[in-house]
């Protein structure tokens, strides 16, 4: 009540000032923007100001999933709790701004309260909802809004905020690019000519979280488009170099204010709010009058997530320190790169007088020359300078004599105590947060993640004869899912022609059989390795039929499995996919760095191969966490073998979420995802030039025909056991000791 009561005669001077107020409705990232009609503009009988609701979340939980995973509340109260509050404030303080003069307009005037009697909707005009996660898309406090409200939100929340029903406009935020520059054709017809919305986006975020919402308008004088002014609203932050697009604006747009945090907050690894630093650069690049701060309420959390959030605290003093002391060490370090490129710069290279005379001898004879007989004289220095050199000082003293000195040389360093890592697994590829070309809604994601959680991997079984030999002849069929849109045909056997429409979402198709039964095909079992693979070419992509974003992927996948998710992103799956060349193995994110995209016309193959491991050591691990099988996944690209990886690399342990399912131990399934049109044929098996490529070396040794012998000695049949195995000489030795096998023993 006080604060929006102190408000009566600042309300009253925007007013006749025509100029914008901003208001903090809590400790977050709740906003009131309230815009004085221009004049001439029609607006409501007694309304003075057109109100902007911005992100409003006024009390109550907010809920991420469920509230074992995310749940957070306010630690301080909203200066309003409901919207039928905020209503009436609203009321109050256009009352105060229609006074004559700001005196008097201390305390509420509700004389003039008939007059909003038949405004059903309320002193709120519009609402602006940037993201849609629930602390921005609060159900419960924007269901308190009239269902006339124009909503204006992005894409993801627009669709959320409409699966309620509750409201009869929602309009997605169209985006602020280089080929839509101009604010006033980015808005929707629904707004006044006066004010425009729109959003700028960074490409590579899949889940747009550091975008920044623009609010133009032009309040002073609607006929000067010099008068345009904005507001970036960017509660998570927005990258710098992605605000120098307003450079291109037409009209010109001055940003009165920048709405961006201070804190630095992480999730694991994950960057969720960008902080001071960033909010700094971003203040310059787009020339804000003023920086305020938003979204660093430190919430009472619960559920897991709260347990990884690491959050750095900055004050924009701080900041500022900061960047001071780190201006004065790279100064410090420019000046000093500029000082040796002068002394090593060539002689050459500088030009002048002093090239002239690069090679000249002396004037001067050299020392002692005169008088060898003066021992003095046989140390002094030139009377000169070196040659070419006319242009630095002369040293005054002579260089110290380090062969005088005493001082022990440092003892050599131990190279045997450092730790052989040569066996050890390699080091884990860096993935990345969204992939440059297709990224799925947080919406299917969601879904497929607790899908998963309910579905776990069926166990693995012994397949008939027939599956068998199905499998080897391969005859094996590939099933439709529901969510796939084109056609599928078998035109051979092991070959099958497949088409899908342009604008088509993500499909996986599976095939009917595993490929790889884990329980007569797991090398501990068969005592040999065990190789799959498939290929598939592309005919065509979307491009040439419509323009669609379209691709595909290549991968395996455990059983069982979310058909509406290329493989790979899920549990218990792998791929290559075509349109960045990333590798994904139970990565939902943007995958790592393999191979170049798949083009039209190619023919990629997927294979994997299953082997005993060779349990090298390993530091610190005990035998339990040793590989049970070794694999290794690798890709062809027209017959020729490009690129592999191994499985059991070692992992990122906060981002990589485990290989399990695809390690030899469950039966695993040939995957083809495909989304947008995609013409494409599908070979089950080897053809003729991968079968040389990817078969099985040939026989081993005579050390491996011992080996076996040895095992088939200490481990009678049925006997179970896990081998660890030695250099061949040890096989050699031990089978020395016990005798060959015929031989009196």
């Amino acid at each position: 009540m006080q604060l929006f009561h102190g408000l009566g005669g600042l309300f009253h001077d925007a007013s006749q000032l025509s100029r914008p107020i901003l208001t903090h409705l809590n400790a977050d990232t709740s906003w009131l923007l309230s815009l004085p009609y221009p004049g001439g503009e029609p607006h409501p009988p007694g309304r003075k100001f057109f109100h902007i609701l911005i992100d409003p979340w006024l009390q109550g939980p907010q809920t991420d999933l469920a509230s074992w995973f995310s749940q957070q509340w306010h630690a301080t109260a909203s200066s309003v709790q409901t919207i039928s509050e905020l209503n009436t404030r609203l009321k109050e303080l256009d009352t105060l701004a229609s006074a004559p003069s700001a005196t008097g307009a201390g305390e509420p005037n509700t004389s003039s309260h008939a007059e909003y009697e038949s405004d059903a909707l309320g002193c709120v005009d519009m609402i602006v909802v940037s993201h849609e996660f629930t602390d921005h898309c609060n159900r419960a406090t924007l269901e308190e809004v009239s269902p006339d409200t124009p909503i204006f939100a992005t894409e993801a929340a627009a669709h959320l905020i409409s699966s309620w029903q509750h409201f009869r406009h929602v309009y997605p935020v169209a985006s602020f690019s280089k080929q839509s520059h101009d604010w006033r054709n980015t808005s929707p017809d629904a707004l006044p000519s006066w004010l425009g919305i729109s959003r700028i986006i960074t490409k590579r975020d899949a889940l747009h979280l550091h975008s920044a919402i623009l609010l133009t308008f032009n309040i002073r004088s609607s006929a000067q488009d010099e008068a345009t002014e904005g507001i970036i609203y960017s509660p998570h932050g927005i990258l710098a170099n992605d605000l120098e697009i307003l450079s291109l604006a037409s009209p010109r747009i001055n940003v009165l204010a920048l709405l961006h945090g201070l804190h630095d907050i992480k999730l694991g690894v994950r960057q969720l709010n960008l902080g001071a630093h960033n909010a700094l650069r971003a203040q310059r690049t787009c020339g804000a009058k003023y920086w305020v701060s938003t979204h660093d309420e430190v919430k009472k959390a619960g559920g897991i997530v709260s347990r990884f959030l690491k959050r750095k605290v900055w004050t924009v003093d701080e900041v500022l320190q900061d960047e001071s002391r780190k201006g004065k060490k790279n100064g410090a370090r420019s000046l000093m790169s500029f000082l040796k490129s002068l002394r090593g710069s060539h002689p050459r290279a500088s030009g002048g007088e002093s090239s002239q005379h690069q090679y000249a001898a002396s004037p001067e004879p050299p020392p002692s020359y005169g008088n060898p007989k003066d021992e003095q004289s046989s140390y002094a220095p030139p009377s000169c300078p070196p040659p070419g050199n006319a242009h630095h000082p002369q040293p005054s003293h002579s260089p110290p004599n380090h062969l005088q000195t005493n001082i022990e040389p440092p003892p050599y360093h131990d190279w045997t105590v450092i730790e052989d890592t040569a066996l050890l697994p390699p080091p884990p590829s860096l993935g990345h947060e969204s992939s440059p070309s297709g990224n799925a809604s947080l919406s299917d994601a969601d879904r497929a993640h607790g899908w998963c959680r309910r579905y776990p991997l069926i166990q693995p079984r012994q397949p008939t004869p027939v599956q068998s030999d199905s499998v080897k002849n391969g005859q094996i069929q590939f099933v439709k899912p529901k969510e796939y849109q084109g056609t599928l045909s078998m035109v051979g056997t092991g070959r099958w022609l497949g088409s899908t429409v342009p604008g088509g979402k993500e499909a996986c198709v599976l095939s009917s059989l595993p490929c790889y039964f884990a329980v007569p095909d797991s090398p501990l079992a068969a005592e040999h390795k065990k190789i799959i693979y498939f290929e598939v070419k592309v005919k065509l992509y979307g491009q040439g039929r419509g323009g669609d974003a379209s691709s595909l992927a290549v991968g395996y996948c455990a059983m069982p499995y979310p058909t509406w998710r290329m493989p790979g992103w899920e549990r218990g799956s792998l791929a290559v996919h075509g349109d960045d060349g990333r590798r994904y193995v139970n990565d939902s994110w943007g995958g790592k760095d393999f191979t170049s995209a798949i083009q039209e016309g190619e023919t990629v193959g997927l294979g994997m191969e299953f082997s005993i491991p060779d349990a090298p050591p390993s530091y610190g691990s005990t035998p339990a966490q040793t590989p049970t099988v070794k694999v290794e996944v690798f890709f062809t690209r027209n017959g020729t073998r490009e690129a592999s990886w191994n499985l059991h690399e070692e992992l990122d342990a906060e981002n990589d979420l485990g290989v399990e399912g695809l390690d030899g131990q469950h039966d695993l399934y040939a995957a083809i995802g495909v989304f947008g049109g995609v013409d494409y044929e599908n070979r089950h098996g080897f053809s003729k030039h991968d079968k040389s490529m990817t078969k099985p070396k040939a026989a081993p040794p005579r050390a491996d025909a011992l080996e076996r012998r040895i095992r088939k000695l200490l481990f009678p049949k049925g006997l179970r056991y896990q081998a660890s195995y030695g250099s061949h000489q040890a096989v050699e030795d031990a089978t020395r000791k016990m005798g060959r096998p015929g031989e009196d023993q």
